[in-house]
C-alpha cells in the first residue's frame, strides 16, 4: 500500500460519515426525490443529491491539498487523484421504506463486506440516515434459507451507525463464513422446524443418506 492509498484508507471513514451528515441537512431535497416508478426502484435522484453532499464532505475532511476527487453515480463511485496515482473507491447507497427497516442485500459472493455504506430510511416525508461498513447491516437468523444463487443476506437500517458516532473501522475478512452459517440454519430447520420450506425436504434426504452410509464421508 503506497502513501496515497494509506491516506485514502484513513479518509474513507470520515468521508462517509461527513457525507451522511450532509445528507441529513438535505432533507428538503430528499423530499423531492422520485424513489420508485411502478415496481422499479430508482437510485438516480438520491445518488445525485448524495454526490453533491460527498463533494462538500470532501472539502471538510480532506487535508491533502494536492488530492482531487471525482464522483460518479449511481451510488458514489469515487476517483481520487494526485499528480501520480488514481485510486478508485465506492460508497454504497441503500434506502428503504419497509416497516421492518430492511432491504434485500447484494449477492454475498460479489460484494466487499468492508465497503462503506450510507442507508436512508424513508418514513412518509421523514428521512433518517445512518452509515458504516456494509457488513454492519447484515442480518442473519438461525433459520435462514439458502437461495438458488449466491446468498443475499438482508440489510437492517438500525444496525448501522448514527452520523455522530465515530466510524467503526474494523475490517471483516471476506471468506466463506456464510457456508457454515447456512449449513447450521439447514440443520436448525430440521431439528426445530419453522416456516417449512421445500429446501428442508432436500436437507432431510441428505441427512438420511449420510446416516445410511457414514463411511462414504469419513474423508471429508
Amino acid at each position: 500500500m503506497n502513501e496515497l492509498e494509506h491516506y485514502i484508507e484513513n479518509l474513507m471513514p470520515k468521508l462517509t460519515q461527513y457525507t451522511c451528515r450532509e445528507l441529513e441537512q438535505s432533507k428538503k431535497e430528499l423530499k423531492n426525490v422520485i424513489w420508485s416508478s411502478g415496481e422499479s426502484n430508482l437510485d438516480k435522484d438520491y445518488s445525485e443529491i448524495a454526490k453533491i453532499c460527498c463533494e462538500e464532505a470532501f472539502k471538510k475532511c480532506n487535508l491533502n491539498t494536492s488530492l482531487k476527487l471525482e464522483v460518479k453515480t449511481p451510488d458514489l463511485n469515487l476517483s481520487f487523484s494526485d499528480n501520480k496515482f488514481i485510486i478508485k473507491r465506492k460508497i454504497e447507497l441503500k434506502s428503504t421504506k419497509s416497516k421492518n427497516h430492511s432491504v434485500p442485500g447484494s449477492m454475498i459472493l460479489s460484494l466487499d463486506p468492508n465497503m462503506w455504506t450510507i442507508f436512508c430510511l424513508r418514513e412518509d416525508n421523514n428521512f433518517k440516515l445512518k452509515y458504516g461498513r456494509y457488513y454492519l447491516g447484515i442480518k442473519m437468523s438461525s433459520h435462514d434459507r439458502f437461495q438458488d444463487r449466491s446468498p443475499r443476506p438482508t440489510l437492517i437500517f438500525d444496525n448501522y451507525q448514527n452520523s455522530d458516532d465515530e466510524p467503526k473501522t474494523e475490517r471483516r475478512k471476506k471468506d466463506n463464513f456464510f457456508y457454515k452459517h447456512y449449513a447450521q440454519c439447514a440443520i436448525n430447520r430440521i431439528l426445530n422446524p419453522k416456516n417449512k420450506s421445500w429446501q428442508d425436504d432436500i436437507i432431510l434426504e441428505v441427512i438420511k443418506e449420510v446416516k445410511k452410509n457414514p463411511d462414504r464421508f469419513k474423508d471429508i
